[in-house]
């Protein structure tokens, strides 16, 4: 990182701590008197800065990387339709630390948001999003929703490890490995896919609710638009959800998935993927929480072809910080079969990460981020790699 772009870091490390010194009301516009047709609208910005130890890097990486993310969003109901329509707009820049050795994780930082050879002076901005919801039911419990989508939003949810702005940081932590790491997801080079999503939710109060989700994704090169939309990538998912354990919030999903234009690990050649998971989280106290994902790769050669992963949180209330949250994550991948038979690593690759998030204040949350790689992409003889990171989010 050149001088130059080190400045224009903390400058904006700066701006965000100097932001959230704002009163809220500073960014306080009018709304419709008509809370119906009223655009709701939401905001973050992410600075993170992480460095890595006992590991090469990439060529021209530097031990220090830095990225930055800007996301808006739009949602506004529309009653001629019984549903809404949302946007969710994305710019940043900065590529992120990339670490020089083969890794089952796809990525140490989720939020970096351009290739591997961009850096803080190539910003972008992209439609992450666009897409509307149409309610075929009354009591809104059944909906379609079509347009581009984040396939993620909707499946394989989970509290605990769900949410790279605020809580894990590695992509193997944050969503199902085999999917999004593994490269199963029917989804564009920034996580999005054109789509057709069928939802049906109950709604029962005081007791906990069902989730039935349908989706068809663009496969292949079809997230980029640019061939037919036959034979998509296809995901169903079940899920309860609510006050599963003696009135503690909890939720279990199942789901399964098949792409028809996956890659072979070995080969290269296109072919079919299919496969399932479980996701769940369960609070067991009121400020503790656990959560565990586990998943298999049936049809098609991976990289790897199970993955488990699992670990707690625990909210600050014990001292007296209730807003924060400290947490640990530990995954396990289990190399191909196939690959190991045709010469590569046979180990278990396992990655454990440990973070603790700030609350400076309702808007400004700043964390602190370990990361812990071990046996990378199989092989025993690999250095360790330890990756420490910071963290801040402005909301608004």
């Amino acid at each position: 990182m050149t001088p130059n772009q080190s400045k224009w870091v903390f400058a904006g490390i700066t701006t965000v701590v100097l932001a959230a010194t704002i009163p809220l009301k500073a960014f306080a516009t009018e709304q419709p008197t008509d809370d119906e047709n009223a655009v709701e609208f939401t905001g973050s910005w992410l600075v993170v800065g992480q460095k890595a130890k006992g590991v090469p890097l990439a060529p021209g990486e530097k031990t220090r990387e830095y990225n930055t993310r800007l996301d808006l969003e739009f949602e506004k109901p529309i009653k001629a339709i019984n549903g809404r329509a949302y946007a969710h707009i994305r710019a940043g820049a900065g590529s992120g630390l990339q670490l020089g050795l083969p890794t089952f994780t796809g990525s140490v930082n989720t939020t970096a948001f351009a290739k591997e050879d961009e850096h803080l002076h190539d910003a972008k901005a992209i439609i992450a999003q666009a897409w509307v919801e149409i309610g075929l039911s009354k009591s809104h419990a059944l909906s379609v929703i079509v347009g581009k989508i984040d396939p993620t939003v909707f499946f394989d949810h989970n509290e605990i490890a769900h949410d790279e702005s605020e809580k894990f940081i590695n992509n193997i932590l944050v969503h199902n490995p085999l999917l999004d790491t593994g490269g199963d997801y029917g989804i564009d080079e920034n996580g999005f896919s054109p789509g057709v999503l069928f939802n049906y939710q109950t709604s029962r109060e005081d007791q906990p609710n069902w989730m039935f989700n349908l989706g068809f994704f663009g496969a292949g090169n079809g997230p980029k638009l640019d061939t037919s939309p036959s034979n998509p990538f296809t995901m169903a998912q079940v899920r309860y959800f609510g006050d599963l354990c003696k009135d503690l919030p909890g939720s279990i999903a199942t789901y399964y998935w098949s792409n028809p234009k996956a890659e072979n690990a070995l080969t290269g050649q296109e072919e079919s993927h299919t496969g399932w998971g479980i996701s769940l989280d369960q609070n067991i106290s009121k400020d503790l929480s656990l959560f565990a994902r586990t998943s298999q790769g049936l049809d098609g050669t991976r990289l790897f072809d199970r993955a488990l992963t699992y670990g707690t949180e625990l909210k600050g209330s014990t001292w007296n910080r209730p807003q924060d949250h400290i947490a640990l994550g530990v995954a396990h991948l289990r190399p191909d079969p196939v690959l190991v038979l045709n010469g590569e690593g046979n180990k278990r690759e396992t990655t454990a990460e440990l973070m603790y998030a700030y609350a400076v204040n309702e808007r400004l949350v700043v964390s602190a981020d370990f990361q812990w790689i071990k046996n990378s992409a199989g092989d025993s003889q690999a250095p360790t790699a330890k990756i420490m990171g910071l963290r801040s989010k402005l909301s608004f």
